[in-house]
């Protein structure tokens, strides 16, 4: 069994050689599917492991706001609860230490510590979608919501129950499924909707992806949806005319 645990644990550990010192990947990942990673290097007699300085702009990209007391204070115990530093000038997580002997124990720390910073990346995240949805809800009920009938968390039909859409909209007969493009798997949902619905079901039904912005999914999951779905319309930067879009398929007129 020993053997076994070890095995486990250390196969998914690679050590290369950089200029600066060592590499370590991990078999462990982050939230975005990325390995967790750091650096080893020694430097006037201490050992220093950092990470790839990658982190703490991730986490801010995807909305945590460290100027928010609460978030501020949530990292900050993380840091003291596993001996981490953050140098602001590189933007990287690390633990300085004297010894070698006392590497591979303050690595499990450092390591520890990143799994517990992508629970917070994966609450950012969360915010960040929570918001989009905010946002294009007022819109939608502002623009439309009195011509047409907005509901959430409901199945476009009775035999297209597979996947539910972020928004169903009822106007004039016609009936359109609004997926929240917030990443790739959303997406890949909304394109099994639309082949249900059109060569299944055949729905009378469109099938309407909205993005928040370009980066929002892959490249190749984009290209398939722009090809297959009935509109792809981004959020950002022109959330009037992104609205509609959704009106049109919905047969109507938005009101700017």
């Amino acid at each position: 069994m020993k053997e076994q645990l070890c095995k486990a644990f250390c196969d998914g550990i690679a050590v290369r050689s950089v200029p600066s010192g060592l590499a370590i990947s991990t078999g462990f990942t982050l939230p975005d599917g990325d390995a967790i990673g750091f650096y080893l290097r020694e430097a006037d007699g201490q050992f220093l492991l950092r990470d790839s300085g990658l982190i703490l702009p991730n986490l801010e990209a995807s909305g945590l706001d460290l100027k928010n007391k609460n978030r501020a204070a949530a990292l900050l115990d993380l840091e003291d609860q596993y001996g981490v530093t953050l140098d602001e000038d590189e933007r990287e997580f690390g633990i300085d230490i004297a010894s070698e002997a006392d590497v591979p124990s303050a690595a499990l720390r450092l390591v520890s510590f990143l799994l517990r910073v992508g629970d917070l990346l994966l609450l950012a995240e969360e915010r960040v979608a929570s918001t989009f949805r905010e946002e294009v809800e007022q819109m939608l009920r502002e623009q439309i919501g009195e011509r047409a009938i907005i509901s959430k968390g409901e199945p476009l039909a009775a035999d297209l129950e597979d996947f539910l859409p972020d928004f169903k909209i009822e106007a004039d007969g016609k009936l359109v499924g609004l997926f929240l493009g917030t990443n790739d798997a959303r997406v890949l949902e909304a394109l099994y909707m639309q082949m249900r619905a059109e060569h299944e079901t055949h729905s009378s039904v469109s099938i309407v992806a909205l993005l928040e912005n370009e980066k929002a999914i892959r490249a190749r999951v984009r290209q398939n949806a722009n090809n297959r779905l009935d509109a792809v319309p981004h959020f950002r930067g022109d959330e009037a005319s992104a609205i509609s879009r959704i009106a049109k398929e919905a047969g109507l007129a938005s009101v700017h």
